[in-house]
């Protein structure tokens, strides 16, 4: 059961790791010359909360807890999106988020 428990997390870090490093839809990536347009600033935080993917399991379950909200808090921004980007974005947060609970479900279980 553990061994199987691992390899599903393994599995799903890099599912969502994958997926959250891929670059931004919807334009050209902006340069200091160029800043990003006011309704780009969601995208700061995306990436960088789906960024952590990798370290997911590395993380205490305050900082599990933390990212899970971030996660909750730009969900309404991204329902903002064209449908193309809002189905895209929509997806991979969930991804995001899901694998940040699972660890913690994870973590959680452990400690009792």
């Amino acid at each position: 059961m553990f061994r199987r428990k691992n390899i599903t997390i393994v599995l799903l870090l890099g599912l969502a790791a994958g997926l959250c490093a891929a670059s931004a839809v919807g334009g050209p990536i902006p340069t200091a010359e160029q800043p990003a347009p006011a309704h780009w600033a969601w995208q700061k935080e995306f990436d960088d909360v789906c960024s952590r993917t990798q370290d997911a399991m590395a993380y205490s379950i305050e900082e599990l807890t933390l990212l899970i909200r971030r996660c909750d808090a730009l969900l309404p921004q991204v329902e903002k999106l064209d449908d193309t980007q809002k189905k895209v974005y929509k997806e991979r947060l969930r991804m995001c988020r899901g694998l940040y609970a699972y660890v913690l479900e994870s973590k959680e279980s452990e400690k009792k």
